[in-house]
């Protein structure tokens, strides 16, 4: 940009914005660092002939920010969408998260004190009923945690617990896939599960969900066929590409997650363990113990405990 007067402009305000937002911020009793500015942030700005809009990602953020202008006033068009601003940054820059608002460019020029501030407290509220929402401590019993977990099909353990579960622990995405034969009687796949890592990166996880326990089997002979079956399913699992339509790419799953809504027996952890894939650590096992450790320590969004209950009332 080289309007160097716009670029004042818009500095100031954000400024304000940014020293209003953070200063709001540290007034609730949720760390700062849980708030989009509460961290390290690249910022992107535009102008178009009616909107300014203000772009920030953490992605691949660090000390020294980037800060970059664009003039949009020549471009055709009065104005453009903050979405459509953003999709420009990111095929630019590579980042996936971002939040953002615009203004009218008039704005900049009276009341910027005064619009800055009321916009930054009204984001920082915004910002922290999303927290309290998705970090709701757990008000419902393990009680009924294990009783949701006993009764539900395996459709309904997948898409009302597991599927938000992961999301809130910090799975960028999980999508349920249903079965891939349903003569084989194995459970659901959850896949496109992702997370980024410090550097920018991501690990790609696949799950197999299963309804019941593993490893409860009297017949040796079964028993081992079952948890051969489901290794070998793993190790094919292992081999497929999921697409990942924010990259533009491919990948394989780096790890596999094997859920069961009940208990692996210690004779099914056993064998498992003497498995080559888990000792290459392809292979991660949640049970009914570990789901109901997750949700005590990380809390579930409020709408998906109310669902619970609701479930379980039904069943009286």
């Amino acid at each position: 940009m080289q309007d160097q007067e716009v670029k004042k402009k818009i500095d100031s305000f954000f400024n304000i914005y940014f020293d209003t937002f953070q200063e709001k911020a540290r007034l609730t009793n949720i760390g700062l660092a849980n708030f989009s500015l509460g961290r390290p942030n690249n910022f992107y700005f535009a102008i178009d002939r009616k909107k300014t809009h203000f772009i920030f990602s953490s992605d691949f953020a660090g000390s020294l920010q980037e800060v970059i202008y664009v003039d949009l006033r020549e471009q055709q068009g009065e104005t453009f969408p903050t979405q459509e601003v953003a999709v420009f940054f990111r095929s630019q820059k590579g980042f996936s998260n971002w939040r953002g608002f615009s203004i009218d460019t008039e704005d900049l020029d009276k009341k910027t004190e005064e619009v800055a501030k009321k916009l930054a407290e009204e984001h920082v509220q915004q910002e922290f009923q999303e927290l309290i929402k998705k970090h709701q401590p757990l008000f419902i019993s393990v009680e009924q945690l294990e009783k949701f977990l006993k009764n539900s099909s395996e459709d309904e353990f997948t898409q009302i617990l597991l599927i938000p579960l992961l999301r809130h622990i910090g799975f960028l995405t999980a999508e349920a896939k249903g079965h891939r034969d349903k003569s084989l009687e194995f459970g659901q796949d959850i896949q496109r599960m992702k997370l980024q890592i410090p550097t920018g990166h991501y690990l790609y996880f696949s799950a197999q969900v299963k309804k019941g326990n593993i490893g409860s089997s009297s017949s040796q002979k079964n028993f081992q066929d079952n948890i051969n079956h489901i290794l070998n399913q793993t190790a094919a699992q292992l081999e497929w590409e999921m697409p990942d339509i924010e990259t533009n790419s491919v990948a394989k799953p780096d790890h596999i997650l094997l859920i069961v809504s009940g208990d692996i027996t210690e004779s099914a952890k056993q064998f498992i363990f003497k498995h080559d894939l888990f000792k290459r650590k392809r292979v991660l096992l949640w049970e009914k113990e570990t789901i109901i450790r997750l949700c005590q320590e990380k809390g579930l969004p409020e709408q998906v405990q109310k669902i619970i209950l609701e479930f379980n009332k039904k069943l009286q």
